[in-house]
């Protein structure tokens, strides 16, 4: 049978037959690592019964009669992963889209930003096995300042009583929390926190220029889009010059504002020029990151550092003709990122794995975010664990879903290699559960369409 007479065959069975979980199954003499701090467990075998995992035992344990054996010898077992980040499509183009993320592992999605009709329809579909798909978490479209931007993943925000207003249209349509973005006044922020509050729904997403990165505790939010957005907040929250640098953002701001309700080109921005950068790192004060951290971490206020989005910004470096040396400083501030995403661990700030952009390219690349995690001084566990158990436990689900554990949810990762010794084997996948549903190496090669 061919790749596509495969595809073919799978998308009919799903269309034609979306209930998850099959008949038993077990995976034998398999290696599992189960997200938790417990070490790997080797041998093992684990026995799904319909969407649960039924129970894990060890491999010289026959399982019941008429279970499906799958040989796990030589391979490993993970829970399913999340990505953190990622802006939903519009529903009918969704199915390719959510096969793919299936394809590499991807069994719960957090949407920050996209149509609220269609991310409501998606979350409702895929939960019903309408559509194969992660579960998925929503917050509709994102909060924006008064910004003259017609984009159906964002709502823009000209008054107080319309950013109350919106929230509470928000709670209406059932979203999970609620994103503000990099362009809100101070006063639309406030507004939107304390509006939040009283729906009770978390806040979560960018810091706007004009916030500084410690007052964010105070509004409520609980989650940092890639170390505060393109304004750097929080290594200006980390700088002994902080009320210089917060200054130079607000006129920055200013200026942004200005161009886009003119319609004309976004003017340069200063803070991807090698003066405003080489100031920010040398003055970047250790004690005063500590505070930050420390204050994040008691508050749970989690981090979404998106490290391949921020390579990519100081790769290409947005501004218009940049220098040699704009670009050589724009590597040396992607660098002070990792040593910044390694402290806030260590200072026991959740992280979670994630990778912005849309659903197509959310499954390769959130890998890729796993391998920078590394790089960044987490350990092949804690960048598993970023994308697994501390995304449950941050969205309040980890009784249910984010390790292997009996009585859990059984989405899971087979894979080929270790991915504790090196943690590009995510990438080595031999099969996945979805809920209970499993899906051959063969099967998830025809989902990418390969």
């Amino acid at each position: 049978m061919t790749r596509q007479m495969l595809f073919l065959l799978v998308v009919i069975l799903m269309t034609f037959h979306p209930a998850f979980g099959q008949d038993k199954i077990a995976i034998v003499n398999v290696t599992v690592i189960d997200g938790t701090d417990h070490a790997p467990r080797t041998n093992a075998t684990v026995i799904v019964q319909g969407k649960e995992i039924e129970a894990i035992t060890t491999a010289s344990k026959n399982p019941p009669m008429g279970t499906k054996i799958i040989d796990g010898t030589g391979k490993f077992l993970i829970p399913g992963l999340w990505n953190n980040d990622l802006h939903g499509p519009a529903f009918g183009e969704a199915k390719a889209p959510l096969l793919s993320l299936v394809s590499y592992g991807v069994t719960t999605v957090r949407d920050m930003g996209a149509s609220l009709d269609d991310i409501v329809r998606l979350r409702a579909a895929t939960a019903s096995g309408e559509l194969v798909g992660p579960r998925l978490f929503i917050a509709g479209p994102l909060m924006e300042g008064p910004v003259p931007i017609k984009m159906a993943l964002i709502v823009d925000l000209f008054s107080e009583q319309q950013a109350r207003d919106e929230v509470r249209s928000l709670k209406q349509h059932g979203v999970d929390y609620v994103e503000v973005d990099t362009t809100l006044t101070p006063e639309l922020y406030s507004a939107i926190a304390d509006e939040a509050k009283k729906q009770r729904l978390r806040l979560v997403g960018h810091i706007p220029p004009r916030i500084g990165a410690a007052s964010i505790v105070q509004a409520g939010q609980k989650n940092v889009e890639h170390l505060g957005g393109r304004f750097l907040n929080v290594l200006v929250a980390c700088s002994s010059d902080e009320d210089y640098f917060m200054g130079a953002l607000g006129s920055i701001y200013d200026d942004v504002l200005k161009t886009i309700s003119e319609g004309k080109q976004s003017s340069r921005e200063l803070q991807f020029t090698a003066d405003f950068d080489k100031r920010l790192l040398n003055t970047f004060d250790e004690r005063k990151a500590q505070r930050l951290f420390h204050l994040y971490a008691k508050n749970g206020v989690a981090q979404t550092p998106t490290l391949s989005v921020l390579k990519t910004l100081w790769e290409t470096n947005p501004q218009n003709h940049p220098t040699e040396e704009d670009i050589a400083y724009g590597k040396k501030v992607f660098a002070k990122d990792l040593e910044v995403v390694r402290e806030m661990k260590r200072a026991g700030v959740p992280i979670l794995a994630g990778t912005d952009g849309a659903y197509p390219q959310g499954g390769e690349s959130l890998h890729g975010e796993l391998e920078l995690l590394v790089q960044a001084g987490l350990t092949p566990l804690e960048a598993l664990q970023s994308a697994t158990r501390d995304a449950a436990q941050f969205m309040g689900v980890s009784k249910g879903v984010g390790t292997v554990e009996q009585g859990k949810v059984a989405d899971l990762v087979l894979l080929d290699a270790n991915p504790l010794e090196n943690i590009s084997n995510t990438l080595r996948i031999d099969g996945v559960f979805l809920q209970g549903q499993f899906f051959s190496k063969d099967e998830l090669l025809a989902m990418r369409g390969h």
